[in-house]
C-alpha cells in the first residue's frame, strides 16, 4: 500500500505546474546568489558568511554554502507545502482516507515523495556551484579533500532535509491549514537556529551539554565536509528520530480527524 501511495503522489507531483515553479524559483535564486553576489563586492561584503566563501572560491565551498544552513531547508519546506496544498485542494485525501487502514502510511508517503524534489534541489546547487566556479575561479574547480567526505556530507544533509519535510507534513496534519504551515515553516527556518543557539548558550552556562547537536537546524549548520563520521552519524540519527516522531504524531492526528 505504501508503494502505491508513493507512486500516486509522485504522479501528482510530476503533473503539477507548481512543482516546476518551485524548482525554477530555486534555480533563479542560485543564479542571483552566485552571479550577482559573487560579482558585486559591495553586496557580498554585507554578508559575513558569504564573504568568507567568496574570498576563497572553490566548487566545494560554494556547494557547502548552498546545502548547509536554512536556505535549502526553506525551499524544501515551500515545496512540501505546495505539494500538500495541491493534494488537499483536489480532494485526493478524502478519496483515499477510508481505503487506508494504517494512517501512518498516508503520512509517510507524503514525506517520501519529497525526496526527488530534495535531490533535484541538491543537483541544481551542484550545477550552480560548478558554473560559478567556472565563471569566477576557473583555475580552482575543486571540491577539496576526499570525495567520500563530500558524499557523506551531502547524504547527511539530504536526510536532514527529509526530516524537515516530515515536520512540515506533521504541522500540516495538525493545523489542516496551508497558510499556517507555510508561516510556521518560514519562522522555523528563519529564527529556529537563533533560538537553538540561545538555548545552547544558556545550557552551556550550567553544563557542557550541547543542545544544538541534537536539533535539526543545529545539525544543518554544524555538518560540513570536514565533519567526522560520528558527527554525521549523530545528525542522521537526529533526522531519523524526527521523521519517525513526525510520522507517528501526524498519523495520530489523522486517525482522529474528521476526514470523510
Amino acid at each position: 500500500m505504501l508503494g502505491k501511495l508513493i507512486n500516486a503522489n509522485l504522479f501528482r507531483m510530476r503533473r503539477s505546474a507548481s512543482t516546476y515553479i518551485v524548482i525554477g524559483a530555486f534555480a533563479a535564486f542560485m543564479v542571483m546568489v552566485f552571479m550577482v553576489m559573487l560579482g558585486s563586492q559591495a553586496i557580498s561584503s554585507g554578508n559575513a558568511e558569504f564573504n568568507e566563501v567568496s574570498r576563497n572560491i572553490t566548487t566545494g565551498g560554494l556547494f557547502e554554502y548552498v546545502i548547509a544552513g536554512d536556505v535549502l531547508c526553506l525551499f524544501v519546506a515551500i515545496g512540501t507545502v505546495v505539494f500538500l496544498h495541491g493534494e488537499s485542494s483536489n480532494g485526493n485525501l478524502k478519496n483515499i482516507y477510508g481505503k487506508v487502514s494504517r494512517k501512518y502510511t498516508l503520512v509517510l508517503s507524503k514525506t517520501a515523495v519529497i525526496l526527488p524534489l530534495v535531490l533535484i534541489f541538491v543537483g541544481i546547487g551542484l550545477i550552480a556551484s560548478v558554473l560559478a566556479s567556472l565563471v569566477f575561479a576557473p583555475h580552482c574547480i575543486s571540491f577539496g579533500g576526499h570525495g567520500w567526505n563530500m558524499m557523506r556530507f551531502t547524504l547527511t544533509h539530504v536526510l536532514l532535509l527529509m526530516a524537515a519535510a516530515s515536520l512540515v507534513v506533521c504541522v500540516n496534519m495538525i493545523t489542516n491549514s496551508t497558510m499556517v504551515t507555510l508561516i510556521a515553516s518560514f519562522l522555523f527556518c528563519q529564527f529556529g537556529i537563533g533560538l537553538t543557539s540561545a538555548i545552547t548558550e544558556r545550557i552551556h552556562a550550567l553544563c557542557d551539554f550541547t543542545f544544538s547537536d541534537y536539533t535539526l537546524l543545529g545539525n544543518m549548520y554544524a555538518i560540513t565536509p570536514n565533519s567526522s563520521g560520528l558527527e554525521c552519524l549523530r545528525a542522521s540519527i537526529v533526522a531519523i528520530v524526527v521523521i519517525v516522531a513526525s510520522t507517528l504524531v501526524g498519523a495520530y492526528v489523522l486517525e482522529r480527524s474528521d476526514v470523510k
